[in-house]
């Protein structure tokens, strides 16, 4: 892991064990597994993110005051193999996760997925199933996302080699050759009936607010949206109330 990472994660405060777990397409992740009994939650981060950032981190623990929490870093990041490829072939880590969990004894399974991650678990419960809830955080509804400074900026680490060249210097390791598969905006209408929340924060800088709109518009039902006008993009809305609040819906979804 590169020290910009490392000085930018926290130790757990609650207790937690590491896993290690390998995908169909072959790559090893890593993670954490928090909290003991309930339903099990799959946590992604997003781009440029990993499970032990400060925010993420913190967001797990306050999750595993309900929930069973499997925290990993999606390839490409943190100490998992691979190369990231922006929430394409990453259905397969969520997929390999929540089997995990399954094969520990959790009955219910939930992922949530944070801005990448979000379109990763999106993608996987439309594609792969297999779940008992989504929860996508901050997602764009498409791979070019909003017309923003931010997304401008992501392009152009993405899709340059100089940009992709220096997220290899701070530790994450981005795909070459990229395709774009089917959007999130695409297959989210597949998931139904399995129910989905759509979470985003109205000032939302770099994923602007209608593209959970679009989600929420073309998912099935059961659906929730959930929009905060003081939330920003992300992790800026991982906060503890916010973990209350979505413990209450997960919940609410299992139902």
């Amino acid at each position: 892991m590169a020290v910009p990472q490392r000085l930018l994660s926290r130790p757990y405060r609650v207790p937690a064990a590491a896993f290690r777990v390998r995908t169909e397409d072959g790559v090893g992740l890593s993670g954490t597994r928090l909290g003991e009994g309930g339903p099990a939650v799959v946590l992604c981060h997003g781009f440029l993110g990993w499970h032990r950032k400060r925010r993420v981190a913190a967001f797990a623990e306050a999750l595993a005051r309900a929930f069973t929490v499997y925290a990993v870093d999606l390839r490409g990041h943190g100490d998992s193999g691979g190369v990231c490829t922006y929430g394409h072939h990453e259905i397969f880590d969520v997929d390999a996760v929540a089997a995990l969990a399954r094969r520990e004894g959790a009955e219910r399974v939930v992922t949530v997925g944070i801005s990448m991650g979000g379109t990763a678990v999106i993608r996987h419960a439309a594609l792969l199933g297999g779940v008992d809830a989504v929860v996508s955080i901050s997602a764009p509804a498409s791979w070019d996302g909003s017309d923003t400074p931010g997304t401008r900026r992501i392009h152009q680490i993405t899709g340059t080699r100089t940009g992709r060249a220096l997220a290899r210097a701070l530790g994450y390791r981005l795909t070459d050759t990229w395709d774009p598969p089917e959007t999130a905006e695409e297959v989210v209408g597949k998931i139904a009936p399995t129910p989905v929340i759509v979470v985003h924060g109205v000032d939302d800088r770099l994923f602007l607010v209608d593209v959970a709109q679009r989600l929420y518009e073309r998912a099935g039902e059961p659906k929730r949206l959930m929009l905060s006008s003081r939330f920003g993009h992300a992790e800026d809305g991982l906060t503890p109330a916010f973990a209350d609040r979505l413990t209450a819906r997960i919940r609410d979804a299992l139902a």
